[in-house]
């Protein structure tokens, strides 16, 4: 499914009842136990991620079902939570439910100054 699917899937912007959202403070908290999986591109990703993210672009939700069992907790990050939202509904499908996001995405983490690796 390319990335023009998401944007004419009915569910793009809809939140799963399997999305729970977290603030970049919950995020922190969690971070360390969950893995953290940043949906944005590969630009974006290099300009500044959370510490610990790994890189899925979204569409790659084929790749994060190889690599994470569906039991597993995931935090889907993205730079405002739409692609993070249109991630998670993919993986629902695949049977994940442990799924969270950062709310706000990106921009809510940079404007409460959280770090960032490069």
């Amino acid at each position: 499914m390319g990335i023009k699917d998401y944007f004419r899937g009915s569910d793009y912007f809809n939140q799963p009842d399997e999305l729970k959202n977290l603030s970049p403070d919950q995020l922190l908290e969690l971070k360390e136990k969950y893995a953290v999986v940043d949906v944005r591109t590969g630009f974006e990703y290099r300009h500044g991620h959370i510490k610990g993210a790994v890189h899925y672009k979204l569409g790659r939700e084929d790749e994060i079902e190889k690599k994470f069992p569906r039991e597993d907790p995931i935090i889907l990050v993205c730079k405002t939570g739409h692609r993070s939202r249109a991630a998670a509904n993919r993986l629902v499908r695949k049977g994940y439910t442990k799924l969270y996001h950062l709310e706000g995405g990106m921009n809510k983490w940079r404007t409460e100054k959280l770090p960032e690796e490069k």
